[in-house]
């Protein structure tokens, strides 16, 4: 119900795309490492979205450290909104945002789970930009 295809999974700096603006400003190590996310030999992905070989969509991915650690909160902050005391938060690296209404503090309610980037269960960051759909 709540995106699992996006569970456990990873999406960073190092799904972005071959000879795109952070390729072509990094140093040898870093292409290095794009490199091998965009090689369907290494760590990418036959069909990054477009049908060409890439960097993975999101839900063909997966966080080595989620065993350990389980989704991850990115960062969290608090604000008014509606008369409402609000509390806003999401998943680091799988894009997940949770809501909720902190206005009584001691019983909070979640008011809805939203994914970020949806489409990036079925496209790479990189083709999805190119699309305009991220």
């Amino acid at each position: 119900e709540h995106f699992p295809w996006a569970h456990n999974s990873v999406q960073d700096e190092e799904f972005a795309p071959i000879n795109g603006g952070l390729y072509n400003s990094s140093d040898d190590n870093f292409k290095k490492a794009l490199r091998d996310m965009n090689d369907p030999a290494e760590d990418g992905c036959d069909d990054a979205g477009d049908g060409k070989p890439g960097a993975c969509p999101l839900n063909m991915t997966v966080d080595d450290r989620s065993p350990k650690d389980g989704p991850a909160p990115e960062s969290m902050a608090a604000g008014e909104a509606c008369g409402r005391l609000l509390l806003v938060t999401a998943t680091e690296k799988s894009g997940v945002a949770f809501v909720y209404d902190i206005t009584t503090v001691t019983k909070p309610e979640l008011l809805f789970v939203k994914h970020l980037t949806p489409i990036s269960k079925t496209k790479s960051a990189g083709v999805a930009y190119a699309t305009r759909e991220l």
